[in-house]
């Protein structure tokens, strides 16, 4: 989309409103809204989970099914962008592939039902088969890469996953609550802020996997 010049809005002041200038209010208010409505879905989860079902955020809680729902959505994207965009499907199936291996680290309990640690198998093995498929590009996987991180959708999308892997992670440090709360630590107090924050990255990628989606689907 074309941007508004500032210097000729400066030399037209009279000028009418944009078709260009409209649009790109309304994209900012959606965006405003979609927002609000992740803000909103986060309290939610967390009220129902602790409020309303008088249970801690455990592995099949609210939230954390809603964490799973949005990381399945941000991996979903991805493939079908592996499948519908030839321009970029190998650096798409990477992505795809990283969002799918986070799922089975999040779905851990059900693996340990099987052995403990078990999740590591199927995580590895789909990370070795986007890898596989992803180097069937050659160098060009590099630039396919480079395509889809000239989308602007996908600056929030990394702002979003390096709050989720570094910041959550060490905000979430029992060490660091218990030094906080001292005699009085109480889990669920931690397990409610890490994981409320866990699920706000969450809704982020998958709100930003669907307009890269989107992005790509449009350019054809």
């Amino acid at each position: 989309m074309k941007t508004t010049s500032i210097n000729k809005i400066k030399n037209n002041s009279s000028s009418k409103i944009s078709l260009d200038s409209i649009k790109t209010i309304f994209q900012a208010l959606i965006t405003v809204l979609v927002i609000v409505v992740i803000s909103t879905l986060v309290n939610v989860s967390i009220h129902l989970d602790y409020v309303y079902l008088n249970s801690s955020v455990g592995e099949i809680s609210i939230t954390e099914n809603l964490q799973l729902v949005m990381l399945a959505i941000s991996s979903w994207c991805f493939l079908s962008i592996y499948l519908k965009n030839e321009n970029v499907s190998h650096a798409a199936i990477l992505i795809s592939g990283f969002f799918f291996v986070m799922i089975i680290r999040e779905m851990d309990f059900l693996f340990d039902m099987i052995h403990h640690g078990f999740w590591v198998f199927p995580a590895l093995s789909v990370a070795v088969l986007s890898c596989f498929k992803a180097c069937k590009g050659g160098k060009n996987t590099v630039n396919e890469m480079a395509c889809i991180l000239q989308i602007p959708h996908m600056k929030l999308l990394m702002v979003a996953v390096v709050l989720l892997l570094v910041y959550s992670r060490l905000y979430g440090m029992g060490s660091f609550w218990h030094s906080v709360m001292g005699v009085h630590y109480v889990r669920d107090v931690k397990n409610i802020s890490e994981e409320s924050m866990e699920l706000l990255c969450y809704c982020l990628i998958a709100m930003s996997s669907v307009r890269v989606r989107h992005t790509l689907k449009s350019k054809g």
